[in-house]
């Protein structure tokens, strides 16, 4: 049985820094990117689902109309691919662009803040302010969920309620005030 190769950061680095020297709309790079992620092969699919999370953290929306095939993906995926399961989670979060579609990823990202991983739980937690930005129905259980973990959760879990808190505090106070008009 081969051994796979073991998955550096700078592989995915060097891949997305690669998919965005491309020229816009990029669809060659995109559906490359997709039939990776689509792919049999544990480490490419690895490798593609974090490259999906950068290039997307670059460029939100990069990948919109394949939102719910990422969707899809994350249900899909075995619990033991817990990278690609996290990588793809904040890939997702960052190219829902539709209302169906975050309430669709909202249901996984509940699941995955209560992971027994605590690199998913973090990951969860910056998605789930993601999405609670564009969906303000979720910012009511979204704010408690990041609070508590600003002050209880691991490091990991900390720096990404702190990363996300401002940004749902200002998405509220959008809210309200469009609530007032």
């Amino acid at each position: 049985m081969p051994i796979p190769r073991r998955f550096t950061n700078s592989d995915a680095v060097a891949a997305a820094r690669d998919f965005l020297s491309q020229r816009p709309p990029r669809l060659a790079a995109i559906r490359s990117l997709m039939n990776e992620l689509l792919a049999p092969d544990r480490y490419a699919r690895r490798l593609a689902a974090d490259v999906a999370r950068l290039v997307s953290a670059r460029e939100p929306g990069i990948l919109r109309a394949y939102a719910s095939v990422l969707i899809d993906l994350l249900a899909e995926l075995p619990l033991d691919e817990w990278q690609a399961r996290g990588y793809i989670t904040l890939a997702a979060a960052l190219n829902a662009s539709t209302h169906a579609e975050r309430m669709s990823l909202a249901v996984y990202v509940r699941a995955l803040v209560k992971d027994p991983r605590n690199a998913l739980r973090a990951i969860a937690l910056e998605a789930l302010g993601i999405l609670a930005v564009a969906e303000p129905e979720l910012l009511d259980e979204a704010l408690p969920v990041l609070e508590r973990s600003r002050r209880e959760g691991t490091c990991a879990m900390r720096c990404r309620a702190k990363k996300m808190l401002p940004l749902l505090l200002a998405a509220e106070i959008d809210s309200r005030a469009a609530a007032l008009k």
